[in-house]
């Protein structure tokens, strides 16, 4: 049984919920009142048998707000609510920082990984060039995972279920949502399985409330992102072909995208090895890290 620590939380961040549920299962009565309507819908309509994982567990949480660990904990189905994210240390296996305020990943993911646990961080892991440094040589030993779920979106993973020849892309237009460095990654990551991640430019063309970036690859093809920082567009992507067809893609699937990223920590874990060609991550942060350059 792999035992895992879980981290959180920061406000609009529903992952603490989300994640462990995926792993243990949930309480109905609990989730039901959980401040993320959204995740308890989507938790809901699963099948039973869908939720909960063999040989893992969410045995300890952590928040900065002891209730708020209380509630996911109740939620969620955890044992132990633990004071002091390093009294889990000698206890879990792994940990899993469920935060996306990107200023807070360092210092746990560090206390952790020097003490050599196995961490996955959500997105972005970081967005400072020395932090990145210091996080490379754990990317690379398989003790690191940090992405965004909706690269493991089922059309992503299958190329449209086998209906697209990632040669024939000319370039793909997408949308995130509100933040560049929260939210492009969203669809940077999402597009990876289809685009590659040889990146070899970030132009910025942002103005005012709207962010517009173009990604240049090394085979010539290019990624458009787009976001308004007040209106939430939703967040998807087109990709378009060189016999005139377009493939579209909604990021729309939670609860597929998170299992499926979670089941891969698991595989890690298990093989010692990494699961996200390490090399993707880095140039990935790289290319958030550049965008943000002119984002104001």
């Amino acid at each position: 049984m792999i035992k895992i620590g879980l981290i959180g939380y920061n406000e609009g961040n529903g992952h603490p919920y989300s994640f462990s549920a995926i792993i243990n299962g949930y309480d109905r009565e609990f989730m039901s009142q959980c401040p993320y309507r959204v995740i308890y819908k989507y938790l809901s309509s699963r099948p039973s048998d869908e939720l909960g994982l063999e040989e893992m567990q969410v045995t300890h949480i952590w928040c900065p707000d002891i209730q708020v660990a209380k509630d996911i904990a109740r939620c969620s189905k955890i044992d132990h609510v633990v004071e002091n994210y390093e009294d889990m240390l000698g206890v879990v296996d792994a940990v899993i920082i469920a935060r996306d305020d990107v200023g807070s990943h360092y210092e746990i993911a560090r206390f952790f990984l020097d003490n050599e646990k196995y961490v996955m961080v959500d997105k972005p892991l970081t967005i400072d060039e020395d932090q990145l440094r210091y996080y490379i040589p754990f990317l690379e030993r398989g003790k690191l995972l940090s992405a965004s779920g909706l690269r493991y979106k089922s059309e992503m993973r299958t190329s449209f279920y086998g209906k697209l020849e990632k040669d024939d892309v000319l370039f793909a237009n997408a949308f995130s949502v509100l933040d560049w460095c929260k939210y492009a990654i969203h669809v940077l990551e999402g597009v990876t399985p289809i685009m590659g991640a040889d990146i070899v430019d970030v132009k910025s063309l942002h103005s005012g409330d709207n962010l517009c970036a173009k990604i240049e690859y090394k085979n010539d093809k290019y990624l458009m992102i787009q976001i308004n920082k007040k209106v939430p567009i939703g967040i998807n992507a087109t990709f378009y072909l060189k016999n005139g067809s377009t493939c579209h893609v909604d990021f729309d699937d939670n609860f597929e995208c998170f299992k499926y990223m979670i089941l891969e920590f698991k595989r890690m874990i298990e093989t010692r090895h990494w699961v996200i060609n390490p090399q993707e991550t880095i140039s990935i942060i790289r290319a958030i890290i550049k965008g943000r350059e002119y984002v104001k």
